[in-house]
Order: C-alpha cells, then structure tokens, then sequence
C-alpha cells in the first residue's frame, strides 16, 4: 500500500536537502505538515509537491515518497511536450512513464483542469477510437483505461484531498453510464480549487443522486452522461434533478458527449461544462479562490 504520510528524513532525501533545513522549513510554515501523538513532524505527498511545485526546486530521489524512479525531476514540462510520451504510454502499458509525464507537469506549475483537458482526456479518447478502427487490441484499450484510472489516483493524491472546511461538491454518472474518467476527473479539479469534492462514481440512479442532493445539500454537484438509453425518460427524470437541486440550492452542472444540442434544448441545469476548464471556471465563481503567491527559497543545503 502507498504510504500517506512521509517522515521529514524521507521528505528531505527527496528534494536533495539536510534533514535540519527541511525541518525548519516546515516548522516556518513553508511546508504543511502534521505531528504524531509523539510530536514527530510528517508530511503528506500534496504538501511536499506543493512546495516542489511552488519553490521550483523539483526531486531528486522521488522513490522516497513512493513515486517512479526520475519523477518530478524536470520542471520545465509543457503541456504539448507531455501528450505525446502519454499516449505512447497508455498504448504500451508503461504505468511508470504515464505516471511520471503527469507529475512532471504538476511540478512543472501546469493547470491541473489543462493536465486533464489536454493530456489525460484526449488520450483517453485516442486510444478508444483506435481500438474502433482496429488500431489497437481489446486487452490494450482495457489495459490503458485501468492505467489511465490509475494515473488520475495519482494526479489526486498529488492535489490532496481538499479543506476539510471547504464547500462540498459531489457527482457521478447516472444509471446506464459506466464512464468514471469524467467524474474521477471532476473530483480532481474541484479538490484543487479548495473544494471538498466526492466523486460518488457511476451509474447511480437517478433516486439516489435526488435522495444525496437532499441529505448531504452540496454546493455544486456534477453530472458526466457519456450515454443515454431512452432520452424522453431522461429529460424527465433529469429535469426533476433540477428541480430538487435547485430547491436546496445545489448548482446542478452537467457535462459529457452525449448531451448534444438536442438533447440540452430538453433539460434544465445551472451550468453546462465541456470540459474541466469549464467547470472550474465556474465553480470558481461560486467559490473564488485567492491565490497564494508562490514560496522561492534560496537555501543551498
């Protein structure tokens, strides 16, 4: 099991630093860390990749906070130079590389919703159009969907869990619709943008989606419908989504390729999201986040 929490000695050896300058950082609050019953310090990987990512410094020896051997060690990785080692990634089953192009780019400073947007998502979908056209075999297109599902936990546990105290958002997909790359996506994207943000997975039934809308009323709750089996049934019962949503004063967003123009005209929502950016952008406006300005350190040791 991937450990959680990492000791300052770990933490230290990762970034290439002495222990000593380590422990002062975060006893100055550079670095957010916690302490045991014993008051020993320990810190989680999305305090330690938050700092990697603000200061520039990026890792040294990443396998002592259980990450791929060379990860995190470039901090200059672009969105367009990540896509094409990701894809290739996914078509040949090479999880440490996928795994590595995608923290590159945390650390690197690129925009989480843009990782997802750009590298995660089209990837996704490149790899299910060759297996349609017969580019690619069946066991590869299901190996990288578990690969790319797996590359998404990591991505999440790089961003954190979130405020405790932050507002809550919750989502999933409906009834018919086994896809979890959006919501898991989502769930990724709000967290980082202080949102308390639970993906409830997917094909939830409409009942339930109302029943936890009423019981837990979030703030903003998401909607991934890659596919619908009867569209008058769905406008209907989606339409009464709305409503309950609305009466609680939960945002309904909704998103997905098989919300098409038709089907939109049909349905009632607070925001339509085409991809992660979109959605954001909105939850930002609902909740604004104020940037923190980034810590440069010049210590050398």
């Amino acid at each position: 099991m991937v450990s959680q929490y990492f000791s300052p000695k770990e933490v230290a050896k990762a970034i290439g630093v002495s222990e000593s300058s380590l422990k002062r950082w975060v006893d100055k609050g550079l670095i957010k860390a916690s302490r045991t019953a014993g008051g020993h310090r320990r810190l989680e990987l999305d305090a330690v990749l938050q700092y990697v990512r603000e200061s520039g410094r990026g890792l040294q020896h990443p396998q002592s906070v259980d990450l791929p051997e060379g990860c995190g060690f470039s901090t200059t990785l672009t969105i367009h130079d990540a896509q094409q080692p990701f894809m290739t990634a996914l078509i040949s089953g090479s999880e440490e590389t996928a795994r590595r192009v995608i923290i590159d780019l945390f650390v690197s400073g690129a925009s989480v919703a843009e990782i997802c947007d750009s590298v995660i998502a089209p990837a996704f979908r490149s790899v299910g159009d060759m297996w349609h056209c017969g580019k690619v075999e069946v066991y590869e297109e299901r190996r990288a969907c578990e690969l790319c599902q797996r590359v998404v936990h990591e991505l999440r546990r790089a961003v954190g869990s979130g405020p405790e105290d932050g507002p809550l958002a919750m989502g999933g997909t409906l009834d018919g619709d086994p896809y979890t790359l959006a919501t898991s996506l989502a769930e990724v994207v709000l967290c980082n943008n202080g949102w308390k943000a639970i993906s409830l997975g997917n094909m939830l039934p409409f009942e339930t989606v109302r029943t936890a809308i009423v019981d837990k009323r979030p703030k903003l709750f998401w909607i991934s419908v890659t596919t619908i089996r009867d569209v008058d049934r769905f406008a209907a019962d989606f339409n009464l989504l709305f409503d309950v949503a609305q009466s609680v004063g939960t945002a309904l967003v909704a998103g997905g390729q098989a919300l098409t123009a038709d089907i939109r005209q049909e349905i009632r929502y607070t925001h339509f999201s085409d991809n992660m950016t979109h959605m954001e952008s909105f939850a930002n406006t609902i909740r604004p986040r104020t940037a923190e300005p980034a810590v440069v350190l010049h210590d050398q040791n």
